[in-house]
């Protein structure tokens, strides 16, 4: 009997450990900028674009007098089961007819599914992959390729195929994207800016460039600023304020991205290399910048961490500005280790000239890597009040308190 109650206690303990130790680890300092969705990372997009034949774009040629073929290479062992012609799908989009004869065939071994048919000539083809392909362990495509379970139309992954002369630029699924932003993310901007955004594809639907999609309003008080619309083209909308901003003052431009289409009804994304791809809820898109300082006694500069290092038994961290030290709190400020990400307890002691504090080391291993966290909602002293930039130097982008400015540095015990 104790036998059997000790190996159902290992058993539980096993079960246990696989359930709660193998997850991912979060980092608990460093803050979320997702909010795509809640679904858990899969990293699966599981189509071998460089194999396609015809590749992306390319022309279907007959492999006989009669029959096309379309062959897809996949980079996982697929469920074959999911492998159909539910999930694999080609339009004729030049006419809107069926494929004639169509046929689909997977070959589990060599992981390739070959589509045969006749295609009409002249045409345009839109090949759909599904997301409800699955691979054998059971995980569905992520078309959209951004580590998320999307789902259908999301994960979809289409592209375009032809025949003779069709063209396939007459079909069009891309989505634009903001290219170039102005004035960026910076200091120093002019009180009466003129404010302009760049598109990636010169095909916008000029009707959704209004000013209800692209708005600016004062940061701190989250009051709109009446604007006036320069230009609506295809690649590019441009406005201005009606009169001159407040001089240092943050402001934040808004991309109401869900709004914005081109001429084929594509959504707008969002920055190039800032977005998730085409998703269910698209965000906004905003950025901020600081008016200039026309007044030279404001003070127009957030503030940085000018050093961190230890000394002794301390870790001293100094800024280049007075702060407001009642922001420097367990909460903002954390020692941790670099490998278990376990914190280090401390205290955090304030310098009397208020430019810093020091955090002590008391608890700390002669030759271990610890990482210093500060908070972007670390503030400086009235009458400034500016939230930390803190964007490594020498490349400090001039605006505190965005969703990376936590200021960051590892170093080494003594």
């Amino acid at each position: 009997m104790f036998k059997k109650t000790m190996m159902i206690i290992v058993i539980i303990a096993i079960a246990l450990m696989l359930i709660f130790g193998c997850g991912k680890e979060d980092n608990p300092f460093d803050p979320n900028r997702g909010g795509y969705n809640d679904t858990p990372q899969e990293n699966l997009s599981f189509i071998d674009t460089t194999a396609l034949d015809p590749g992306i774009d390319g022309e279907i040629v007959d492999v006989d007098p009669s029959t096309g073929e379309i062959i897809i290479y996949f980079l996982d062992f697929m469920d074959a089961s999911t492998v159909n012609t539910s999930n694999i799908i080609v339009r004729d989009t030049t006419n809107g007819t069926s494929i004639t004869g169509a046929t689909l065939t997977y070959y589990p071994e060599i992981k390739k599914a070959v589509f045969r048919g006749t295609f009409s000539d002249d045409a345009v083809f839109v090949v759909t992959l599904k997301s409800d392909l699955k691979n054998n362990a059971g995980i569905q495509l992520d078309g959209n390729d951004n580590g998320l379970i999307d789902g259908s139309p999301y994960d979809d992954y289409r592209y375009r195929l032809y025949t003779g002369t069709g063209n396939v630029g007459d079909v069009d699924f891309v989505h634009p994207e903001i290219d170039w932003v102005t004035p960026g993310t910076t200091n120093g901007v002019d009180t009466l800016p003129t404010i302009a955004v760049l598109f990636t594809d010169s095909d916008i639907d000029t009707t959704t460039l209004t000013l209800t999609n692209f708005t600016l309003m004062k940061t701190s008080s989250q009051v709109s600023v009446s604007c006036t619309l320069l230009t609506a083209a295809l690649n590019h909308i441009s406005f201005q304020p009606r009169s001159k901003l407040d001089e240092v003052t943050q402001y934040t431009v808004t991309v109401e991205c869900a709004s914005v289409f081109d001429t084929c009804g594509n959504v707008l994304l969002g920055f190039v290399g800032e977005n998730d791809g085409w998703v269910a809820n698209i965000p906004d898109y905003t950025w901020d910048f600081i008016t200039e300082a026309i007044d030279t006694l404001l003070d127009g500069e957030p503030p940085q961490v000018s050093v961190a290092y230890v000394s002794g038994e301390e870790l001293v961290v100094r800024f280049d500005d007075d702060m407001d030290t009642s922001t420097f709190t367990t909460t903002n400020i954390k020692v941790f280790n670099n490998a278990t990400k376990q914190n280090l307890v401390g205290s955090i002691i304030n310098e009397y000239d208020g430019k810093g504090f020091r955090y002590t080391l008391e608890n700390a291993v002669s030759g271990t890597l610890y990482k210093l966290w500060v908070s972007k909602d670390v503030k400086e002293a009235a009458p400034g009040n500016w939230y930390l930039d803190g964007n490594i130097p020498p490349n400090p982008n001039g605006v505190g308190g965005e969703w990376n400015d936590d200021y960051e540095k590892t170093f080494v015990m003594p």
